[in-house]
């Protein structure tokens, strides 16, 4: 565990990273390691919108991200190569046997670029979009293993239940959408991020006897996306959300929700730290003064450790 997160690095961007009332606020909400119970369910955040949902029967790991190329290596268009030692590391560390599928919510870079190696290593399907299938091939995942998502439809897996919702990415780069478009062709590795162009765009629902789940990965949504659906917990992205009070409208209260827990929050240019650190434009304190404002329950998680969310005590 001590090789697989970093014991910190000195800051990459200074304008990239907040300051120590991010983390004082993160810290005050942090919910303590625990196991699901034998009828519950955990989670465990890998960074970004990395998360293992896991009953200790069956495991969905959506959008894994663990080698958190360099801001310079992004930004000077430098080919980037998935770091399988590490993804090996974590996939021993999280159990491959507890890994049963991996899901994908849209194909940039810090949601798909590990993905299809995880799902290698695991020996576990990938769903996603036919973009995300692309970037499987290019792994070299054989068709059998390939999953295309179809929105709405239910996806049986163990006691969950697994439904893509089509949803928009936020305007995550001065109000525009990074790499739009779609990868039409298998994506061999390296390659620059700006060839992990977006693809379709997905919510996941996760039901389970004890609870619902729902992973918004994109501070984006469609209006109406929700409508008629409820969540116990959402994960929740909040870099790029643009209007923060809109968006708590669309998304987590309409859902209902009785949790919500953001996620994508942390510098993903660094490596995985105990501590994370804040990208300045997810504006986490503001975020969480927003949400409570508007009687949501905040809480936050820890980095790479199992924490039950369900059942809702």
């Amino acid at each position: 565990m001590r090789r697989l997160l970093s014991a910190g690095l000195p800051i990459t961007a200074v304008l990239l990273i907040a300051g120590c009332a991010p983390q004082a606020v993160y810290r005050s909400h942090l919910l303590p390691p625990q196991p699901p119970r034998p009828a519950g369910v955990a989670i465990t955040w890998l960074g970004t919108a990395g998360v293992l949902v896991s009953d200790r029967r069956t495991g969905i790991l959506i959008d894994p991200y663990v080698s958190r190329f360099g801001l310079f290596s992004i930004g000077l268009g430098k080919a980037l190569r998935p770091d399988r030692d590490l993804i090996r590391g974590w996939v021993r560390h999280l159990g491959p046997d507890a890994i049963d599928l991996v899901a994908v919510s849209h194909s940039h870079f810090d949601h798909a670029a590990d993905a299809a190696f995880f799902a290698l290593d695991a020996t576990a399907p990938l769903i996603g979009s036919a973009s995300t299938l692309n970037i499987g091939r290019g792994a070299g995942l054989a068709e059998e293993r390939l999953r295309l998502a179809r929105p709405g439809q239910a996806i049986k897996l163990g006691d969950f239940t697994v439904t893509f919702i089509e949803s928009r990415h936020g305007p995550a780069l001065f109000g525009r959408i990074p790499y739009p478009g779609t990868i039409d062709r298998p994506l061999i590795v390296p390659r620059p991020a700006r060839d992990y162009k977006l693809g379709a765009t997905y919510a996941i629902l996760i039901r389970h006897p004890s609870g619902t789940i729902l992973h918004h990965g994109s501070a984006g949504y469609r209006p109406g996306m929700y409508d008629g659906i409820q969540a116990d917990v959402v994960l929740l992205g909040i870099t790029g959300r643009g209007d923060t009070q809109a968006y708590l409208a669309e998304v987590p209260l309409k859902l209902k929700a009785r949790m919500v827990i953001p996620i994508h929050f942390d510098d993903f240019f660094r490596p995985l730290e105990r501590n994370p650190s804040f990208l300045s434009s997810a504006h986490f304190s503001e975020f969480c003064r927003a949400a409570e404002q508007s009687s949501l329950t905040i809480r936050t998680v820890p980095l790479c450790e199992p924490v039950r969310v369900l059942p809702l005590n």
